[in-house]
């Protein structure tokens, strides 16, 4: 997945001014959302606040001022917002955005006047270019990726504040494609730069099992989970397996995703969305492949083997249209449409909550998608989980 580095370089009042004092569904006043059932997605969603229900949430949304873009726009915000966490500290990544890493702070303290969590998709592997497993075994990129990353830590700690921290989504998938080796046996400075973690080994392993040690060690109300790329293996099992022998075994969540962009922007072939495995727009009525049902089972397998809840991420706001492609803005999808109407399928898949947002610019936003993601969360009613 790529994001657009610059769309994030933010205005800072954006985050500061967020004072409307709107409540979202669980965490502010009354609960409006079912607190029973059990189960690790219940778990879960208890100690983010969020209560027993299929969260939803919103994110990738702050470009420049535009607070129209934004969840805060909604009534009321979705009970999730998440921002990612691009690059990597010295080289203009976001511990330079803010002094000391305060972007963090400044998403937190949105987020809590708010009343929704705050959560962070740290992305920093694919800085000197994705998919080669050699970056981790860089020295250099090594220090720079652990310094960035107990940042995060040390600024989630102090704000002594339930949040989620998605770690380097595709980045899981790329070692085991590309590898094809077992986590134990990948490559993965740790040892040198992370003295609590010196007992180790200099592995993917390793590597999984030291950012969740620190984790817990610095910032125990974060909940944590790494990303399940189902592109790594045609079989889910073995995507599932290989992030346990990665340390997902003690993590609390496992994100997922559908597509990280409007289907019509890949139908159109623009610029940042050049690929050639589609179909990308799903059959809604599940007779024809690829469908919705089909990645559910997928994405079932791996809550399964893992026995992790799941978080849907990134998933894309277009709007949808019997006419492929589209424009800058307004390309088709049908992903918000599908979720809307069938909730209950992602909590019965072993979901927890589903994230919406762009993943590129020029896609689908709040704002081009005709009111269509504001209307149906308006209309919401909370799934329970199982």
């Amino acid at each position: 997945m790529m994001v657009d580095v610059r769309s994030l370089l933010l205005v800072s009042g954006v985050l500061a001014g967020c004072t409307s004092g709107s409540k979202s569904k669980g965490r502010c006043g009354e609960s409006t959302v079912p607190t029973t059932g059990i189960g690790p997605a219940t778990q879960l969603n208890d100690a983010l606040g969020l209560g027993g229900a299929l969260a939803v949430g919103v994110g990738n949304d702050l470009v420049g001022d535009d607070t129209d873009a934004h969840a805060w726009a909604l009534e009321p915000p979705p009970p999730i917002h998440y921002l990612y966490l691009v690059g990597l500290p010295d080289r203009g990544g976001w511990p330079e955005w803010n002094e000391d890493g305060g972007f963090i702070d400044k998403h937190v303290e949105a987020a809590t006047e708010q009343c929704v969590v705050p959560s962070f998709s740290l992305y920093a592997m694919a800085v000197d270019g994705e998919g080669d497993p050699g970056t981790a075994a860089n020295r250099a990129y090594m220090e720079q990726w652990w310094a960035g990353f107990e940042l995060a830590i040390a600024r989630l700690g102090a704000s002594d504040t339930p949040a989620l921290l998605h770690v380097e989504p595709d980045f899981w998938g790329f070692m085991q494609q590309k590898t094809g080796l077992p986590a134990s046996a990948v490559r993965v400075g740790v040892t040198a730069f992370v003295p609590e973690c010196a007992d180790l080994p200099d592995t993917l392993a390793g590597f999984g099992t030291c950012v969740v040690r620190r984790t817990r060690s610095v910032a125990p109300k974060v909940k944590l989970g790494f990303h399940a790329s189902l592109w790594a293996d045609p079989d889910p099992r073995a995507v599932g397996r290989f992030l346990l022998e990665a340390g997902a075994a003690d993590t609390d969540v496992l994100f997922v995703e559908t597509l990280d962009r409007d289907a019509g922007c890949f139908e159109a072939s623009a610029p940042a969305c050049q690929r050639s495995d589609g179909p990308w727009y799903w059959d809604e009525t599940n007779t024809r492949s690829p469908n919705f049902r089909e990645h559910l089972a997928a994405a079932e397998t791996l809550h399964t083997v893992t026995g992790l809840p799941l978080m849907w991420w990134q998933m894309p706001l277009g709007v949808p249209n019997v006419r492929p492609g589209g424009r800058t803005g307004r390309y088709r999808d049908n992903r918000v449409a599908y979720f809307f109407d069938h909730p209950d399928e992602f909590a019965a898949a072993g979901g927890a909550g589903v994230l919406f947002g762009p993943g590129w610019r020029g896609q689908t936003d709040l704002t081009t998608d005709g009111g269509q993601f504001a209307g149906r969360w308006a209309d919401h009613e909370p799934v329970e989980l199982p």
